[in-house]
């Protein structure tokens, strides 16, 4: 891309608890070969001594401090406001545990600006884990929704991926890992819902999008390595986050549907989550998701989740 014909970019990292990945995440998206105008980090009340580094290595990154944790959507929202202030006409969303390659931000952004009605741009993802042994793992590379709009196919994710697949292409969802924003598609959806605290806000902001009449792209031909820590994963899996997964799958629907078949379809919809697991033996997470849907169904309205 020229520099005479670069639009004003910045990237938004919402963290807490970062340690030395955010500064990696921060690194990365300063050593991108197109250079954000802002890199704002979104701080939701760490106290381990992240910011501080952060700070000290590098001071020119600014940082917003919330005197509480507002969750994934609420960080976001923050940066993404002060982004508009800022007139920027694009920013890339990046979890603390994401680090991009050089010609990523450049690509999504030339994609962005080829494609006018693209809202939300996301990117191949492959597992950081895997790549010091040369062979890293997809995690991400768009996705579909099928008949239960939190159901997703996911291309190549469990076999090797066609040549159409390491192509940009039009999707359903991208995710919020690493999510390039139109700012000027959000002034009628609006940014991310905070009454998820955490899971599910991508989905239902590349929804909210796609009914205003926008699109949402993959850019495959770059990557965004994700270490993908998530504790509620069946490996290490974690009560509060089977929590707060199922607080916010049961959002999802019930912003769609009445009542009764909103939470139909959510029942459904943590059944499909059972399964694999109940079949793999995983049984520490069969027995965290059925606790957490007791304890969501038996949870008063409108009480919240942190």
């Amino acid at each position: 891309m020229n520099p005479a014909d670069q639009p004003r970019v910045s990237v938004v990292i919402p963290a807490y608890q970062g340690g030395r990945e955010l500064l990696q995440a921060v690194g990365s998206a300063l050593g991108s070969r197109l250079r954000p105008e802002e890199v704002i980090v979104v701080d939701n009340g760490s106290d381990d001594g992240s910011i501080e580094a952060l700070s000290e290595r590098f001071p020119d990154v600014r940082v917003l401090r919330n005197g509480c944790n507002l969750g994934f959507g609420g960080a976001c929202n923050r940066g993404l406001e002060l982004a508009r202030r800022l007139e920027h006409r694009f920013t890339l969303l990046l979890n603390q545990d994401a680090s991009l390659d050089p010609d990523t931000l450049g690509s999504m952004v030339e994609l962005a600006c080829r494609q006018s009605r693209a809202a939300a741009i996301g990117c191949l993802t492959l597992s950081s884990h895997a790549r010091s042994r040369g062979q890293p793992r997809l995690l991400y590379n768009g996705s579909w929704r099928q008949w239960l709009p939190t159901w997703q196919r996911l291309p190549g994710l469990r076999g090797s991926a066609s040549a159409v697949d390491r192509q940009p292409r039009q999707v359903h969802y991208v995710w919020g890992h690493a999510m390039l924003l139109r700012l000027e598609a959000l002034s009628e959806p609006g940014p991310f819902d905070p009454g998820f605290f955490m899971y599910y806000e991508d989905l239902d902001l590349c929804w909210r999008l796609q009914q205003a009449g926008w699109e949402i792209w993959c850019d495959s031909r770059v990557v965004v390595w994700h270490r993908q820590s998530d504790p509620a994963r069946a490996e290490g899996s974690c009560p509060r986050r089977w929590r707060m997964k199922a607080a916010s799958s049961r959002h999802f629907y019930r912003k769609r549907h009445r009542a009764l078949p909103a939470d139909a379809l959510w029942l459904l919809h943590n059944l499909r989550e059972l399964m694999p697991l109940v079949l793999a033996g995983h049984w520490a997470a069969v027995g965290h998701i059925a606790r957490a849907t007791l304890g969501e169904l038996n949870r008063p309205a409108g009480s919240g989740l942190t």
